[in-house]
C-alpha cells in the first residue's frame, strides 16, 4: 500500500464511522413505529408507475415529486413492509453526516467535526428522519450535500463546480423549501476570502445557470405552494395569531432540533411530570447554546459568522407565514452543527456532554411505537378494529385526506370501510373543512348499523359528540389523538 493510499484511507476512515453509525441508528427497530398520516400517503404511492407517481403527487400533495421518486426506489428493492418503505430514507439520513463531516473539517479540524457528526448520528431528530416514509431525511441530505459542494466550488474545485447545479436543481425537486439551502450556498461565496475564491464572474454564472435551469419547474413550484398554504388555512391551528406561534412554536421547533418529538409542545406541558419540561429545557440549550456563543465570538471571520447566524435565524421567519415543523427546518443543522465544532474546538468536554444528551434521548425514542410527532398507533388500532368488529358492523375513517390508505395499508380482514374526505386521496387537494364527521356517523347509525369510529383529526368534535345522542359502547385510545369509538344503534 502507498503512502498515499494510506493517507486515503486513513482520511475517510472518520467519515466512514460517521456513516456506518448513523445507519445501524437508523436501522435499529426501523419498523417499530406504526406509519402516520404522511407516511401512508407515500406508500400509497408506491403502488403506482412512476409517471403515475409523478403526477398524483403533484395533485395531492404541496411537494414536488422527486422524493417520492425516491421512496419508489425503496419499495422496489426493500419491498413495502415498514422497513422497506424506509429503507433508502434511514440511507439517505446516514449518508447526510458525510457532507456535514467534510464541510465543518477544513474550518474546525477533524476532532471537532466528529463531534459535531456525532451528534447528527445519534440525535432523535435526525434518526427520525432516516426511519419516515417521507422527503424530510432526502431533503436533509441533499442540502448538506449542496451547500459541501457550493463551499468546494467557490474555493475553486471544479469537479463541485460541475456538480454545483445538478444536485441544486435535484433538491429543489424534493422539497421546495430547498431554496433555503440554494440561498445558503450561493451566500456562503461571500464569507470566503477574496484571494482565496473564484472570481466574480463564475459565482454569477453559476448563479444564471442555477436559475435557468430551474424557472421550467418554478410554476407547478408556485401551484403547490398555494395548496400549502391553503391546506395551513383550513386547518384548525391556523386560527393562532403570530404571537403566539413565536412565543410557542418557536422555542418547540428550535428543542425538537435536537430531541426530535420527545420535545412536547411547549403551549400544551403536562406540568404533573418533571421529564417533559426538562426534555425541552435541555434540549433547547443544547441547540441554541453553541450557536450564540460562536456567533458572538470573535475566532472567525465575521461574514462567517453572520453566515452562520442568517441560517439560524432567517428560516424561523417562515412563521410570519406558515407553521413549518422541526422536520423542514434542517438547514437550521448547519449552524447548529458548526456551534458545537466550535464548541469541542474550544471547550470538548461541554460539546461531548451534548452528545451524551442525545444518545440518553434515544432511550426514550425507541422504546414509542408511535412516530414522536403526531403520536397516533394506527397499526394497533386496526389491528384492534380487525378482532373485536363483526361483519355486519361498519368502519368510519375520520382521519383527512390519508384516512383510507391508512386503514387500507393495514387492514387485514377486508371488510368495508367508510374514508370521508379521504376516499381519494391523490385525486384533489382536500381540505379539512369539508369533513362533517357527525353527518357521515349519524347517517350510517341511522340506517340501522353499529358503526366503529377511527378518529384521527386535531381539533373539532371528539368522543362521543362525533355521534351526539347515539349510544357509545366503547372507546379506546391509540395515541394521544387517535381514538377507536364504538357506537351502537337505539
Amino acid at each position: 500500500m502507498t503512502s498515499r493510499s494510506h493517507g486515503l484511507n486513513k482520511a475517510w476512515a472518520v467519515p466512514l464511522f460517521l456513516f456506518l453509525l448513523a445507519l445501524g441508528l437508523r436501522l435499529v427497530s426501523v419498523s417499530g413505529k406504526s406509519l402516520w398520516g404522511d407516511e401512508f400517503y407515500a406508500a400509497g404511492l408506491m403502488e403506482k408507475s412512476i409517471g403515475d407517481l409523478v403526477s398524483d403527487s403533484f395533485r395531492g400533495s404541496p411537494h414536488p415529486p422527486l422524493a417520492f421518486v425516491g421512496l419508489k426506489v425503496s419499495a422496489i428493492l426493500f419491498g413495502t413492509s415498514e422497513a422497506g418503505l424506509r429503507a433508502v430514507p434511514a440511507v439517505l439520513s446516514a449518508l447526510a453526516v458525510l457532507p456535514l463531516y467534510l464541510f465543518l473539517k477544513p474550518r474546525f479540524g477533524t476532532g471537532p467535526s466528529l463531534i459535531a457528526g456525532l451528534l447528527w448520528a445519534v440525535s432523535p431528530y435526525s434518526v427520525s428522519l432516516g426511519q419516515e416514509v417521507w422527503i424530510y431525511g432526502i431533503l436533509a441530505a441533499s442540502g448538506f450535500t449542496f451547500i459541501w459542494l457550493a463551499d468546494l466550488a467557490w474555493n475553486g474545485n471544479r469537479h463541485a463546480a460541475l456538480l454545483l447545479v445538478p444536485v441544486g436543481l435535484a433538491g429543489m425537486l424534493v422539497q421546495h423549501l430547498f431554496f433555503l439551502f440554494v440561498a445558503a450556498g450561493f451566500l456562503l461565496y461571500f464569507t470566503i476570502e477574496q484571494l482565496k475564491r473564484v472570481p466574480l464572474k463564475k459565482f454569477l454564472i453559476q448563479a444564471f445557470i442555477m436559475a435557468a435551469v430551474y424557472l421550467p419547474f418554478l410554476f407547478p413550484a408556485l401551484q403547490q405552494a398555494s395548496l400549502r398554504m391553503e391546506r395551513i388555512a383550513s386547518a384548525p391551528s391556523s386560527e393562532g395569531v403570530f404571537l403566539q406561534r413565536f412565543l410557542f412554536r418557536v422555542p418547540t421547533v428550535t428543542a425538537r432540533l435536537l430531541s426530535g418529538g420527545l420535545a412536547g409542545e411547549l403551549s400544551l406541558w403536562d406540568m404533573s411530570s418533571p421529564v417533559t419540561p426538562a426534555i425541552f429545557i435541555l434540549s433547547f440549550l443544547a441547540v441554541t447554546a453553541p450557536v450564540v456563543v460562536f456567533i458572538s465570538g470573535r475566532r472567525n471571520s465575521s461574514s462567517f459568522r453572520i453566515w452562520t447566524a442568517s441560517l439560524f435565524f432567517i428560516p424561523l421567519l417562515l412563521f410570519l407565514r406558515e407553521d413549518p415543523t422541526a422536520r423542514h427546518l434542517s438547514i437550521m443543522w448547519v449552524p447548529l452543527s458548526i456551534g458545537v465544532a466550535a464548541l469541542a474546538r474550544s471547550f470538548k468536554p461541554v460539546a461531548i456532554a451534548l452528545v451524551l444528551l442525545a444518545c440518553l434521548l434515544l432511550v426514550p425514542y425507541y422504546r414509542l411505537d408511535t412516530f414522536p410527532y403526531h403520536r397516533s398507533n394506527w397499526r394497533g388500532a386496526v389491528a384492534h378494529i380487525g378482532q373485536v368488529s363483526q361483519d355486519h358492523q361498519q368502519v368510519v375513517i375520520l382521519a383527512g385526506q390519508n384516512g383510507g390508505l391508512a386503514w387500507d395499508y393495514y387492514d387485514e380482514t377486508n371488510c368495508h370501510r367508510l374514508a370521508p374526505g379521504g376516499e381519494h386521496p391523490y385525486e384533489v387537494q382536500p381540505t379539512r373543512s369539508d369533513l362533517n364527521p357527525t353527518s357521515v356517523v349519524d347517517s350510517v347509525l341511522a340506517s340501522g348499523t353499529e358503526a366503529w369510529v377511527l378518529h384521527d383529526i386535531w381539533g373539532g368534535p371528539q368522543g362521543a359528540d362525533i355521534a351526539p345522542g347515539w349510544p357509545v359502547l366503547s372507546r379506546e385510545f391509540f395515541g394521544p389523538h387517535l381514538e377507536v369509538i364504538h357506537f351502537g344503534t337505539r
